[in-house]
């Protein structure tokens, strides 16, 4: 497992130099773009587009964990297509990654920062996920050379082992598990408000926003890419990261699932979850990767389907959905 988490480190870098090799020449990258056929397309999105960087980052990673252990390539799943034709008689949505975005409290509600290469490993009779690595390409940029720096990111969870590359000081680690935790006797929803914070989707539902407000008060962020906001909870930027609607992938999910696993939380089927009580929910329904979705076809064959919750630790999860709830009314969250 050591062998494979250190070549998955090595080729995410080689993966994100690629991405950001793409992103130097503006008038190049326009030329690099073209829409996704149908098959590959998100529902999500009137005109889902992919670009060569997006093909090469993918068919590199396949064919290096191929090269190093040889019969891996074929097991590896993603979300674009190896073929890139760019019909240059179409016409294309220009696209352009923002570097002057500003964060709040951290947290970009978009531009390059949100741009994250995924790499998760589970077991392929369980569909438990046991491997993670995110690697952010676009996390600073010099001023004078307009290069970016990245940074990486990994865990793994595998037969009782936990290991991960976020070493938080104990002072800070208390600060967060303090600021987390919501009383039993606690009454006011003033209070609630400043308990927990989330990352959500900028398409969340606004009903489920609606309820949101009322656990998180303000500290509710919208942001892009089921990436990036995977990521806000595996950095502790927020608590959870919810998601209402069945347009993000296994391959959106897997690696900071696994990541999170390694550090004590997990994600789980949101509406899985609101469907059972906490007296009965004695094993939160996780996410699962070995299974496609009956009578699916494309890409939704892979989708998760109800819905997910991404949290730091069993506590923060069950605490969070007894405030939730409450606040849901009944279909608020089908998809």
């Amino acid at each position: 497992m050591s062998a494979i988490l250190r070549e998955l480190l090595r080729v995410s870098e080689k993966a994100a130099n690629i991405a950001r090799a793409c992103r130097q020449q503006e008038a190049l990258f326009q030329l690099l773009i073209e829409e996704k056929k149908e098959g590959e397309k998100n529902k999500k999105f009137a005109v889902d587009f992919k670009t060569l960087a997006d093909v090469l980052v993918q068919e590199v990673i396949k064919q290096n964990m191929e090269n190093k252990f040889p019969g891996l390539g074929k097991k590896i799943l993603g979300e674009e297509s190896n073929e890139f034709t760019n019909d240059l008689d179409s016409t294309y949505q220009y696209i352009r990654g923002s570097a002057d975005i500003k964060s709040n409290q951290g947290i970009f509600p978009s531009g390059l920062q949100c741009v994250t290469i995924l790499i998760g490993v589970y077991d392929l009779h369980t569909g438990v996920p046991l491997m993670g690595v995110i690697n952010q390409p676009f996390v600073s940029q010099d001023l004078n050379t307009l290069r970016w720096k990245g940074q990486c990111y990994w865990g793994l969870s595998y037969l009782g082992t936990n290991i991960h590359s976020l070493q938080l000081p104990d002072s800070e680690r208390k600060s967060r598990d303090t600021r987390s935790q919501v009383t039993e006797d606690t009454n006011s929803e003033a209070e609630c408000s400043h308990r927990f914070s989330a990352v959500i989707s900028t398409s969340e539902k606004d009903t489920v926003k609606a309820a949101l407000s009322r656990v998180c008060g303000e500290r509710m962020f919208p942001a892009a890419g089921a990436g990036y906001k995977s990521l806000c909870v595996v950095q502790g930027l927020v608590d959870i990261y919810i998601f209402s609607e069945d347009t993000t992938f296994k391959w959106d999910s897997c690696a900071a699932h696994a990541i999170l696993r390694a550090l004590g939380g997990g994600m789980v089927d949101l509406r899985q979850c609101l469907q059972r009580s906490s007296e009965t929910a004695l094993d939160w329904p996780q996410l699962v990767y070995h299974v496609e979705n009956e009578g699916a076809t494309g890409v939704d064959r892979w989708a998760n389907k109800g819905g997910l919750i991404a949290y730091r630790s069993r506590k923060q999860l069950e605490t969070f959905l007894s405030l939730l709830i409450p606040n849901l009314a009944p279909g608020d969250t089908r998809t």
